[in-house]
């Protein structure tokens, strides 16, 4: 019998609990999401663009976005993507041996998929830009006998198990063997 080291990279989407944020940060995600979807949108509107920008594309217009706001969301974001990576390392630990965090974004960051001309944008630009979804992207290594099944199922299923506790929601969106 010979062993070998499985290494999968697993993408993960999670969303940090509003009380939690909150607790720690003293603000609400959705309360940042909505005023940031409603001056995005005004500004959205008055300009005719056919797509809502990044939130990076407002940084220095301050006379379109609340740059308090902007500088809440930054707080926000970096508090949820600390707590995900330093969670995703320590749960993880006791199943693998051993996990990379590779990449971290907060998707607030990135741009929205809903688009003006889409019935009710706001609610869901609102929910888009709250700063509590996070997108990661790790390696996992375990060691494994030749003969073990679908190396690539089994770190899926057992990120979802080891690392769901902390998050109000935890989503493996793909996964890749090395």
């Amino acid at each position: 019998m010979t062993l070998q080291i499985a290494k999968v990279v697993v993408g993960v989407v999670v969303s940090v609990p509003d009380e939690t944020v909150e607790h720690n940060v003293g603000y609400l995600p959705w309360v940042i999401g909505e005023n940031l979807a409603a001056q995005v949108n005004s500004y959205v509107l008055e300009h005719h663009l056919g797509y809502y920008p990044a939130l990076d594309f407002f940084r220095g217009r301050n006379e379109t976005v609340d740059p308090a706001l902007l500088e809440l969301t930054d707080q926000i974001a970096l508090f949820c993507t600390s707590l995900a990576r330093r969670e995703f390392r320590r749960r993880l630990s006791r199943s693998f041996s051993a996990v990379e965090v590779q990449r971290v974004q907060c998707i607030a960051f990135t741009m929205p998929r809903v688009r003006p001309s889409q019935s009710l944008p706001p609610r869901e630009l609102a929910r888009h830009y709250a700063p509590h979804r996070v997108k990661l992207e790790l390696v996992v290594s375990s060691i494994q006998k030749d003969s073990t099944g679908d190396v690539r199922r089994h770190s899926m299923e057992k990120v979802a198990r080891w690392a769901k506790e902390p998050f109000e929601r935890l989503e493996v969106v793909n996964a890749r063997v090395l």
